[in-house]
């Protein structure tokens, strides 16, 4: 394993850990550019409620914050797991068809994401509160 690289991937780890914490305490996040501008949510807008959800085990309120990422997240954790490894070890990365595909598939989703979460009220209303009655009879 390359040493420099390992306290890369550490010096990560511990931002990450300290967003965390600061987010968990504060409350207070990452403003999303794309919202302020343009008044729509982006597709990783919830990523944040949806990590805090998670770690503290309300996983309807995880699902709820970002759908898509909380069904994919298996996915990307195998994505980021894998990708790590192989540039501590300073291996090239070559992702199999499946992970090729998923990815594609995880982009087309967030993308469909994006489109929804963005309806108008009027068009969109009769959905969410579909959506809404089958996620509150989970």
């Amino acid at each position: 394993m390359n040493y420099k690289r390992g306290l890369k991937v550490l010096a990560v780890l511990v931002l990450l850990a300290g967003y965390y914490l600061f987010l968990r305490y504060t409350g207070t996040g990452i403003p999303c550019l794309f919202r302020y501008f343009f008044h729509m949510e982006c597709p990783g807008c919830g990523i944040s409620r949806m990590i805090l959800a998670i770690s503290t085990g309300e996983f309807r309120e995880a699902f709820l914050s970002h759908p898509v990422l909380f069904c994919w997240s298996p996915f990307l954790l195998w994505l980021i797991a894998k990708n790590t490894a192989a540039y501590l070890y300073g291996k090239p990365v070559f992702l199999r068809k499946w992970e090729k595909a998923g990815t594609v598939l995880l982009l087309i989703s967030l993308l469909l994401f994006f489109v929804w979460r963005n309806l108008p009220p009027a068009f969109s209303e009769t959905i969410r509160m579909k959506f809404v009655d089958i996620s509150a009879k989970i």
